[in-house]
């Protein structure tokens, strides 16, 4: 157990960022949102998985749509309180420690802005280890815990609780109750108990993305490059950079969906995303896929940039990190995977892909 404290904060927002690669929405209202809440309230409480108690009762809540409407519809921060009210009354148990749905992103910071104010501390931990668009995406789901009562909420203190038998059917209703309520709502999934969590999350997210926000920080405060410093902490590779010079970006069933083209003298690479970056191509060849992480660095800043922040003109470095193992196995893939999204073809693994970018001659 420790105090999550302001400068872990500042820290978790660039290494959220990194992760969500391009999406879990931007991390600058909800890190605001954050520190307001810690001024009040006080830090919030880091516990792992390990100190949970079998009869804890945690829950999983994050903000599910289309992150380019958040930039018009901010969230109130009431919505995980009526969650949680709503939940407690449902089973007639009291919500003891909270977790994010992905450590990508925005969402990330869910927990940060209740947690403190209910008294109760965070878990180490998350259902994604990166952010993905749909909300089966979890390993809560797909290791087996139950997904029900879920509850969709938006900032106006509209609720709805779904009952279903399976995740993706909980992902049709929620996604449509979503775009009735302007494309982005909170949301409350996977509750479960203390024995279930160390089984069904992927464990020490939040310390991870922390610490690359803090080597990228850390970097730049010693004049250093902060891309090679966040390549260097999660072995990942410089698949290419260049000039955004087309940006092909739509809000359609609830996802921010498209495309975008990045140019330099030798590369045409394009980068397709729903919400997240998905695939990778490079001079007309596939270079990375999900559920490796691609993201968007700008040149002189090293920031990370999100799918609804892409714009002309802008000087980009794309990078890809590993993704956590839990994804790349049959079962992950059959979520998550290229194929999933419509892509006919099949995941590269990460320790190729290297050899895929210099077939292609990209700097790796």
């Amino acid at each position: 157990m420790k105090k999550f404290t302001l400068s872990n904060l500042d820290d978790l927002a660039i290494g959220a960022a990194i992760l969500g690669s391009g999406g879990g929405g931007d991390t600058a209202y909800p890190y605001m949102h954050a520190r307001t809440v810690f001024d009040k309230w006080g830090p919030s409480t880091l516990i792992t998985t390990a100190e949970l108690k079998a009869d804890d009762y945690v829950l999983t809540i994050g903000y599910i749509g289309a992150p380019l409407a958040e930039s018009e519809k901010i969230f109130s921060g009431r919505e995980f309180n009526i969650i949680i009210n709503q939940l407690e009354q449902t089973v007639q148990k009291k919500v003891t420690a909270l977790l994010p749905l992905e450590i990508g992103g925005g969402n990330a910071f869910s927990p940060f802005v209740i947690a403190p104010e209910l008294g109760i501390p965070i878990v180490d931990a998350d259902a994604m280890g990166r952010a993905f668009p749909e909300a089966q995406m979890c390993s809560c789901g797909l290791l087996g815990a139950s997904v029900a009562p879920a509850f969709i909420t938006d900032c106006l203190g509209n609720s709805v609780v779904i009952y279903a038998n399976n995740t993706m059917t909980v992902e049709k209703i929620g996604r449509q109750i979503t775009v009735a309520m302007g494309s982005i709502a909170g949301c409350g999934l996977y509750p479960m108990s203390g024995a279930q969590v160390p089984k069904m999350t992927l464990d020490k997210s939040i310390s991870k993305a922390v610490a690359l926000g803090k080597a990228s920080r850390e970097a730049k405060e010693k004049g250093q490059d902060p891309i090679s410093a966040i390549l260097q902490t999660c072995k990942g590779m410089l698949l290419g950079n260049g000039k955004i010079t087309d940006v092909d970006r739509v809000i359609r069933d609830g996802f921010i969906k498209g495309s975008i083209v990045i140019q330099n003298k030798s590369e045409y690479i394009e980068l397709f995303f729903q919400n997240e970056f998905l695939l990778a191509k490079i001079n007309g060849k596939v270079v990375a896929t999900t559920p490796d992480i691609l993201t968007l660095l700008e040149v002189d800043t090293g920031l990370p940039i999100t799918s609804e922040s892409m714009r002309y003109g802008l000087k980009v470095n794309l990078i890809a990190l590993p993704s956590p193992p839990l994804w790349t196995t049959q079962e992950g893939l059959a979520l998550v995977g290229p194929r999933h999204f419509g892509y006919e073809m099949d995941y590269t693994p990460f320790h190729k892909v290297k050899q895929h970018a210099n077939a292609v001659g990209v700097a790796v």
